[in-house]
């Protein structure tokens, strides 16, 4: 059975605008930033091939190619996996791709491991990093900090662009091993056998028909479920 499951994440520019000085409990109005935050890359990969990439082009400094491309991505997939992507990183892509008036799907079907983690497991942290690291799986990389940013956006230096880059390829095989880790302690959001032909009865993922009886539920409403 062919999946086309996407495994993605993006990084964002930091707001440019003015404020009096820095503090812990400050506030920040919307009228007050001058340069609001962009897109400047995206990586993915499909299942088990390699991470790709797309940036926001240094000089140009501008989202919208990268949408372009990146959402006919999205719509070929069966299932979208990112980390905390259902609050931060498909509505950033939704509100970048509306400010360039570029079409994209309402809906997708989402698998958000942050969230996962924390309605499945009780781990010290649901971040992506601590998971990796509970779990001794394949763990982020150092982005470099707040001077990779700064790099990218002021300075358009090709090494920051470089190590951002790299820090968001890594993102992806790593989200990709705690996926892996995840699936088989989870319900499945997609059924896969049937995709392929099969019967609901078969394995949802592998689409093997060597399956067991375990146990019958009934809801509140009656239906008896299996």
């Amino acid at each position: 059975m062919e999946k086309k499951r996407l495994f993605y994440d993006i990084e964002t520019s930091f707001c440019e605008g003015h404020f009096w000085r820095p503090g812990y409990n400050q506030r920040i109005g919307a009228d007050q930033i001058l340069k609001h935050s962009q897109i400047i890359c995206i990586s993915w990969a499909w299942n088990d091939g390699e991470v790709q990439n797309l940036d926001w082009d240094l000089e140009k400094q501008c989202d919208k190619k990268l949408l372009r491309k990146f959402i006919k991505e999205l719509d070929k997939a069966d299932e979208i996996i990112a980390h905390n992507g259902d609050k931060f990183d498909i509505k950033t892509i939704r509100t970048r791709a509306m400010f360039h008036n570029i079409q994209m799907r309402p809906k997708y079907r989402m698998i958000d491991t942050y969230k996962l983690c924390k309605s499945y497991l009780n781990l010290p942290s649901p971040s992506l990093k601590e998971a990796c690291k509970y779990f001794d799986i394949e763990q982020k990389v150092d982005s470099g900090g707040m001077q990779t940013w700064i790099g990218v956006v002021l300075d358009k230096d090709p090494e920051a662009m470089e190590q951002m880059l790299y820090y968001c390829d890594h993102d992806i095989t790593a989200l990709r091993s705690l996926y892996n880790k995840l699936q088989n302690w989870i319900d499945p959001s997609y059924h896969y056998a049937v995709k392929g032909g099969g019967e609901k009865f078969m394995c949802p993922e592998c689409g093997s028909a060597n399956v067991g009886h375990s146990k019958d539920y009934v809801t509140r409403s009656g239906t008896i479920q299996r």
